[in-house]
């Protein structure tokens, strides 16, 4: 027993050092990032991982039920994809069809109610405020200069650092996107209470529009940009802007570094499912809502345009716009928004589509620089609108 005592108060004591080690060495976040994964029977964050962040709320200040389309259910899920939604822990399907819903499906106690996080989708969201900015007058253009707004990006290569290139993920700046390592930049960004201070200490090493790669850095600096210009969060931008305007159903929230914080605009942007198909219905209309245009036509076609950038390979980037994935299908082109574990909002304009799919899991692989499973959902929509026509 004494043997048993003395190797506990032992282990006590070097956690306490770790503890103590992790605040010292500026890693305080390594603490946040195990106590919201580990501790809770989690490797990694997760699409239910609200109540442990300090978040901003958009209220839902015109409600509008979606639209019940006809044959609303009639159509189902082909047995061959059962297996495989299972095995990604899907937990909402939804399709939507010339504005109506068409199909929705949930799983794992999640309803039409329930909030998730879309942890990347959010940079696209990021990407319409900028849009929204150039139609209010905050902003000039996507061709003005970073430096106008963040002074530190003023000089040598930092110069000639645009708006556009952040958008296109072409800034040259080494953020790193490892999710893997727990004192990386994205760890850091994700749990750490000092997002702004972070992501400043980073500058352009390479010559900004000449390499695509992608970075969430690159959104978080656009959130900087948006705050300063508007004189607004991120988050009451929104609101205002889009959440309202499109008669969204629930409030929405965002995740803050720490309580009134700033906006992670990379990620952490919780919704319904319903909800998150109003972004694909905006975008299907080329801004445009129910008559009142929320978003220049032109920024969303220039933001579902390639931006043909080289990546690592030399690839000219095809699969990629203004923040947002590009891609076909059975010779129909797509956009999408997408995030870690497998969220996903697509649209497929010549075929009436909007997808939506939340769930725990996603592809590791990919083809044509996209998950594979992407695909499948696009598949499964076809087939429920093909058994309702």
């Amino acid at each position: 027993m004494r043997l048993l005592k003395m190797f506990l108060k032992g282990l006590l004591g070097l956690l306490l050092l770790a503890v103590v080690a992790l605040y010292v060495t500026g890693n305080g976040h390594v603490l946040r990032g195990v106590r919201c994964t580990y501790l809770v029977g989690k490797s990694k964050p997760d699409i239910d991982d609200l109540p442990y962040f300090d978040v901003s709320k958009m209220a839902a200040t015109q409600p509008v039920s979606w639209p019940v389309h006809a044959k609303y259910n009639l159509g189902r899920i082909p047995q061959e994809f059962d297996q495989q939604l299972d095995s990604l822990s899907t937990t909402a399907f939804l399709v939507f069809r010339n504005d109506s819903l068409l199909f929705e499906q949930y799983w794992k106690k999640f309803d039409e109610n329930t909030v998730g996080n879309s942890f990347s989708m959010a940079k696209s969201f990021t990407a319409m405020l900028v849009g929204r900015a150039i139609d209010d007058g905050f902003l000039k253009s996507l061709d003005e200069p970073v430096g106008h707004y963040l002074p530190e990006f003023n000089e040598g290569k930092n110069a000639g650092l645009t708006i556009r290139h952040l958008l296109q993920m072409s800034s040259g700046i080494p953020f790193g996107e490892s999710y893997s390592s727990p004192f990386g930049f994205m760890a850091r960004a994700y749990y750490g209470d000092e997002l702004e201070e972070e992501t400043m200490k980073f500058r352009v090493e390479k010559d900004p529009g000449t390499f695509w790669t992608y970075e969430g850095g690159n959104t978080i600096l656009l959130g900087l940009i948006l705050k300063k210009a508007t004189g607004k969060t991120p988050s009451d931008y929104f609101m205002e802007s889009f959440w309202g305007p499109m008669n969204a159903e629930h409030e929405a929230y965002w995740n803050l570094d720490h309580e009134g914080g700033l906006e992670k605009t990379f990620t952490g942007f919780y919704a319904t499912a319903r909800d998150f198909g109003r972004i694909g219905k905006l975008f299907m209309h080329d801004g445009v809502w129910e008559g009142d245009t929320l978003l220049s036509p032109e920024f969303v076609k220039n933001s579902l345009q390639p931006n043909m950038i080289p990546d690592e390979t030399g690839e000219a980037c095809s699969w990629y716009g203004l923040h947002w994935w590009l891609g076909e299908q059975h010779g129909q082109k797509f956009f999408s928004c997408r995030g870690l574990r497998g969220q996903y909002i697509i649209g497929i304009p010549e075929a009436n589509l909007v997808i939506v799919r939340l769930g725990h899991l996603q592809r590791k692989d990919r083809t044509a620089h996209m998950p594979p499973d992407l695909f499948m959902y696009m598949d499964i929509a076809r087939s429920i609108a093909a058994q309702t026509n």
